[in-house]
């Protein structure tokens, strides 16, 4: 039999990977008797397992606007400071969950930031990236999934950015709080990231 349906065979698959799953696990517990606290055991370990398939799979959409230009950026810095910094600098940097903390499966979820870089003194040129890591709700240092987006694709110049992650948590995600963190990245440095939590219901 052939199966056409690419949704309908990504669909079979996930149920052959967890049901495979289920089966190494409940013979590794021993076939004379599982008890409840193995079977609990055997359920979070499928849950998770469930929860890293879904989220691997899941479409994020990004997108960057430059709010400022560079030299606005440049002159605002040298008013206060005198003159450039020698490295490229991170100013500000703020990240938020919309429409909330609170998420449903299937509804769009954006990660909105918002950041501002001064170039050095001796180079034009800075690398801006951003960082997303959505960690499981279980455990919770098990990345789920991670990407990893450039800011100033155009520019190449330092500037103030308005940046947003869109995307729909997949149906059949187990319910719970999920850390989400975003970092920038300035000239392949990664700076002090931002935390959020969404409350998956």
């Amino acid at each position: 039999m052939v199966i056409r349906n690419k949704a309908v065979s990504q669909k079979i698959s996930h149920r052959l990977m967890v049901s495979l799953l289920a089966t190494s696990l409940i013979a590794s517990a021993g076939c004379g008797g599982i008890s409840k606290k193995n079977w609990k055991t055997i359920g979070a370990v499928i849950a998770v397992g469930v929860a890293a398939k879904l989220i691997y799979d899941m479409v994020v959409d990004y997108q960057s606007k430059q709010i400022n230009d560079e030299s606005v950026v440049v002159n605002r810095y040298k008013k206060t400071h005198g003159g450039l910094p020698n490295e490229a600098i991170l100013l500000n940097y703020q990240s938020s969950i919309e429409p909330g903390d609170v998420v449903s499966a299937g509804k769009s979820v954006s990660i909105k930031s918002k950041l501002e870089v001064v170039r050095s003194e001796s180079s034009r040129h800075v690398s801006i990236q951003e960082k997303i890591v959505i960690f499981d709700n279980e455990d919770n240092s098990k990345e789920l999934k991670s990407l990893i987006k450039t800011v100033n694709e155009k520019s190449n110049t330092s500037g103030e950015f308005e940046n947003e992650f869109t995307f729909k948590l997949p149906k059949g995600m187990p319910q719970g709080l999920y850390p989400v963190q975003t970092t920038v990245i300035v000239n392949g440095v990664a700076q002090q990231p931002v935390n959020n939590t969404m409350q998956l219901i």
